[in-house]
């Protein structure tokens, strides 16, 4: 049974239930909608908890006092079942300001059993119980009131079937001894900076490497005040300024408001009061003495090949331990280890005896 719960007085209904499933040690389904366009953070509207064979449809935008649902979420009694948990539990986390945990990824189980990192739920609900979810509110806005039957119904099922597929997918994974494993994967999405972004921080999503030291401090003091603007303003970044034009104004060094203006990196009305902002930051940067990237030269084609020897490899070890390959790691990964011989993914936990030391052997056979 399916329903919308959109008053105050329906939530604190819910309370007994969610009590409940603390003495019981029980489980929640739980999903989210959310819409992420105008806003710096996603904006959270519907929350999806399935409990038993009901589903709960709570209208986060209706309700004022969400702290029963809070203390719901970091109840470590109860675990709570996600399909591809990461974006739900980064939208909960910058609305209610906590994480759930514990927490249950059917698409991380499955995973670790050979099944498709990228599956969604309802390709997995279709292949495990054969039922086809319909697909017809996939699109819809989220943030328009009143709901429809329609759309309520689509967000229900995103809870519906999550049990069935948490008893599969755990059963699996508990036949096949890599719990460990999973363990220490999901404690990675209990790491609060995976969702919050630092403005100090900001430049590390940039390349730099191709501006001398100069350019770089200024980049990295403009991603920084881009950050911090985009996040008080609630904008996404790159409606203060897209990283391209951001790229091309480190890239001419303006010395001037009018020199500014004339690159048309910001919008006609905005570069009134950013043009102003941009030399100031520039007046007031200071360059330190290391460099802040570092250039990254194109692999040869000796190179590549090097890469891609560690890559069949490492498809190789996927396919051996029927593991998704995503999981283990990417070409992005292979080519930071072929570089540094280091690896913050494939050379950590689990990773390291099963792919990273084994990929570095090869390597060190490769080039000896």
């Amino acid at each position: 049974m399916n329903y919308l719960i959109e008053e105050q007085h329906q939530l604190t209904q819910l309370e007994p239930l969610f009590a409940r499933l603390s003495e019981e040690s029980g489980i929640v389904a739980v999903d989210t909608e959310f819409l992420r366009e105008k806003t710096y953070n996603a904006k959270l509207c519907l929350v999806q908890l399935g409990i038993g064979e009901h589903q709960y449809c709570i209208d986060v935008l209706a309700i004022d006092d969400l702290s029963s649902l809070a203390d719901l979420f970091i109840n470590e009694r109860v675990l709570k079942l996600f399909h591809a948990a990461r974006q739900d539990m980064e939208v909960i986390y910058q609305t209610l300001s906590v994480l759930p945990k514990p927490i249950f990824d059917t698409q991380l189980a499955s995973a670790f059993c050979g099944g498709d990192m990228q599956q969604g739920y309802g390709a997995m609900v279709l292949e495990r119980t054969g039922v086809e979810l319909p697909k017809t509110q996939s699109r819809t806005d989220w943030t328009r009131r009143p709901l429809t039957a329609a759309q309520i119904e689509y967000a229900g099922d995103d809870v519906a079937h999550l049990e069935e597929l948490y008893n599969q997918t755990n059963a699996h994974l508990q036949q096949s001894g890599r719990t460990e494993w999973y363990r220490q994967e999901i404690d990675t999405y209990y790491e609060l900076d995976k969702y919050v972004t630092d403005p100090a921080m900001a430049y590390k999503r940039l390349s730099g490497g191709g501006f001398n030291k100069e350019q770089q401090y200024f980049l990295q003091a403009l991603a920084q005040w881009r950050e911090a603007s985009a996040q008080q303003r609630d904008i996404p970044r790159t409606w203060v300024i897209r990283d391209d034009k951001l790229y091309e104004l480190v890239n001419q060094m303006p010395q001037t408001e009018q020199e500014i203006r004339d690159l048309n990196v910001f919008g006609r009305k905005s570069v009134v009061h950013l043009a102003p902002q941009t030399l100031e930051i520039m007046n007031a940067v200071t360059v330190g003495n290391e460099l802040i990237w570092r250039k990254v030269d194109p692999l040869s084609k000796q190179e590549k090949g090097l890469c891609s020897s560690l890559m069949k490899r490492l498809t190789a070890i996927s396919n051996e331990l029927e593991i998704a390959q995503a999981l283990l790691g990417t070409r992005r990964d292979i080519e930071s280890l072929y570089r540094h011989r280091q690896s913050d993914k494939l050379l950590q936990g689990w990773r390291k005896e099963q792919a990273g030391e084994p990929l570095i052997a090869l390597l060190d056979e490769l080039t000896s």
